[in-house]
């Protein structure tokens, strides 16, 4: 019993596990011994329970399964294919499209990409956070702008979201190079 829920231990149980200390939150509605190390392979098993394996976790929960975000989102997006049937689940937002066919496994859960995660999260989530877990992605190399670009390319010009995405990329792209060309008039100023 690594990860425990409310529904294994009860919900008195699993606050007063958490209130104690002898349990840390770990994802929405689950949490981990305080002595239990976080791992990507934790997160990805802890997301094979709850995501359907007709689906691909996508967004800023994937980045999360990838070890890129420190914390899981409260609400996680998966993409399957169009007209797929959708469990009842308050923590799951469904999507159909391109990412559907893209996941890689990870310990029983098909999982997006970084790239691909970066690009849904700019889609489908709140723009705020998408452009700040985009932007940490870069900034630890766990994305590069010409993998962003190239993944983009798989979407139609047409498709759900397309246009906002692009335009947060360039932005996210203007903003980059904005702040290393700032750098580099600080250093060679330094220099002088």
């Amino acid at each position: 019993m690594l990860i425990v829920t409310p529904a294994l231990v009860g919900r008195p149980a699993h606050a007063r596990m958490l209130r104690d200390g002898t349990m840390r939150p770990f994802a929405p509605g689950a949490a981990l011994p305080a002595d239990v190390p976080d791992s990507p392979g934790l997160r990805a098993h802890h997301a094979s329970s709850r995501v359907p394996a007709h689906t691909v976790l996508t967004g800023t929960a994937a980045l999360w399964v990838h070890g890129i975000v420190p914390t899981a989102p409260p609400e996680w997006h998966v993409a399957g294919p169009r007209g797929l049937h959708r469990i009842v689940d308050p923590l799951l937002v469904f999507h159909s499209g391109v990412t559907a066919r893209l996941g890689e496994p990870h310990e029983g859960c098909r999982v997006a990409p970084p790239e691909r995660a970066c690009l849904d999260a700019l889609r489908w989530e709140d723009l705020g956070d998408a452009i700040a877990v985009t932007m940490r992605a870069l900034d630890v190399g766990a994305v590069s702008v010409a993998g962003l670009r190239a993944s983009l390319g798989l979407d139609g010009p047409q498709g759900s979201g397309f246009a906002r995405v692009r335009a947060s990329l360039a932005a996210i792209i203007r903003a980059r190079d904005a702040d290393q060309a700032g750098r580099l008039v600080f250093v060679t100023r330094r220099a002088s």
